[in-house]
């Protein structure tokens, strides 16, 4: 399985993707080039309204940014595993009717 981007990864890919530099970036936010590696490197985390910004400027939206896919996927395997366990039951009782 693919391991997920980091909120880090994601915003430096979304700014490759452009062909911008970080002092680019750093001059739309109003902020250092330092500060954009400090969020791309996770050493950082940006604020919300900041996170919106690069979000508007990069035209990604804002669910790219804050997915969390191995959280999805952790999800859809539990109810996977619900519903094979209700299918399970439901073929142990009609089988119950059948005798």
């Amino acid at each position: 399985m693919k391991t997920p981007l980091t909120l880090g990864q994601k915003i430096k890919y979304a700014r490759r993707s452009l062909g911008w530099s970080q002092k680019q970036l750093g001059d739309m936010l109003k902020l250092s080039d330092k500060a954009v590696s400090s969020y791309e490197v996770g050493r950082a985390v940006p604020p919300l309204e900041t996170l919106k910004e690069i979000s508007k400027y990069t035209t990604k939206p804002m669910s790219y940014f804050l997915n969390d896919t191995t959280k999805n996927e952790h999800t859809i395997a539990e109810k996977i595993a619900a519903i094979e366990e209700e299918l399970r039951e439901i073929k142990a009782l009609l089988e119950k009717e059948e005798e």
